[in-house]
């Protein structure tokens, strides 16, 4: 059997810096979000009417999932056609 072995070559993508702070801040603060998450079962009335909708792991899933979705455009649309 023979194997074809490529070499990999790296290419570089341009993308400012102002963007890559942009989508690090938004990675992190959604790392936070899924981090310090919590179940909203039993739900506290008293308490949790209040919450931001982050505190809860639904919440939190959804801003994070959003957070990816920002991040993959930002990257695709540096990527060549």
């Amino acid at each position: 059997m023979f194997f074809l072995i490529s070499t990999m070559e790296q290419q570089m993508v341009p993308i400012s810096r102002t963007q890559v702070d942009h989508i690090l801040r938004l990675a992190i603060r959604a790392e936070g979000f899924c981090r310090n998450a919590r179940s909203s079962y039993p739900f506290r009335a008293d308490t949790d009417i209040h919450a931001e909708p982050t505190e809860f792991y639904p919440g939190a899933s959804g801003y994070a999932g959003a957070t990816l979705r920002d991040i993959i455009q930002v990257l695709e649309s540096h990527l060549p056609l």
